[in-house]
C-alpha cells in the first residue's frame, strides 16, 4: 500500500479545517489524549508549526463552511479528510456508532455516497493493519486483528500477511 497522503499538498487553511473537523469528532464520544496527539501530528505535518489546540477549537467546525472548503480543494483533499476521520476514531481503541455517524454526516455534507465511504474507511483500516504487520512477524495475529478488530475480510488482509 502506498504512504497514505502521497501525492496530497495541503494548504495550512486545508490543514486546519481538518484538524478543527478531527476535534470535532473527536469530542462526539469525549476527547482522549491518543486523538489529541494524532491531530497536534497532522497540524505538524502540514504547517510546519505546533498545533494551538484551543485557537482551533474555539474556531469551531461549521460543516457547510467546511464542505465548501473540502469541495473546492477536490477528491483528495475530501479523501485526507474522511481517511483522516476514520484514523481518528481508531486512535483510542474504541470507535463508537456515534462517531461512525458523525463521519457518515461529513461525507453527506461534501456529496460521498456510502459505497464510496466505505472504500475510504476500509482504507483507512488496511492503512492501520498494515503499519501492525510492519512490527509484527506473527501473521496469524496481524490476520486476527485485520479479520476480528477490526472488520475487514480474508481477501483484504491476504495481501498483508502473505507478503
Amino acid at each position: 500500500m502506498q504512504e497514505l497522503y502521497e501525492g496530497i499538498e495541503l494548504t495550512a487553511e486545508q490543514t486546519e479545517w481538518i484538524c478543527r473537523g478531527l476535534l470535532d469528532l473527536a469530542a462526539v464520544d469525549g476527547v482522549d489524549q491518543s486523538e489529541v496527539e494524532l491531530v497536534e501530528e497532522f497540524y505538524h505535518s502540514g504547517t510546519g508549526q505546533a498545533a494551538d489546540l484551543d485557537a482551533l477549537k474555539a474556531k469551531g467546525f461549521d460543516l457547510a463552511e467546511a464542505a465548501a472548503v473540502f469541495k473546492a480543494g477536490g477528491g483528495a483533499l475530501v479523501e485526507s479528510f474522511l481517511v483522516s476521520s476514520y484514523l481518528l476514531i481508531y486512535a483510542d481503541g474504541e470507535h463508537s456508532d456515534e462517531e461512525r455517524a458523525r463521519i457518515a454526516q461529513y461525507a453527506a455534507a461534501v456529496g460521498l455516497d456510502a459505497e464510496s465511504l466505505e472504500r475510504l474507511h476500509v482504507k483507512a483500516r488496511l492503512y492501520l493493519l498494515e503499519t501492525l504487520a510492519k512490527t509484527l512477524r506473527n501473521r496469524e495475529v496481524v490476520k486476527a486483528v485485520g479479520i476480528h478488530n477490526l472488520g475487514l475480510t480474508e481477501d483484504q488482509v491476504a495481501g498483508l500477511v502473505e507478503g
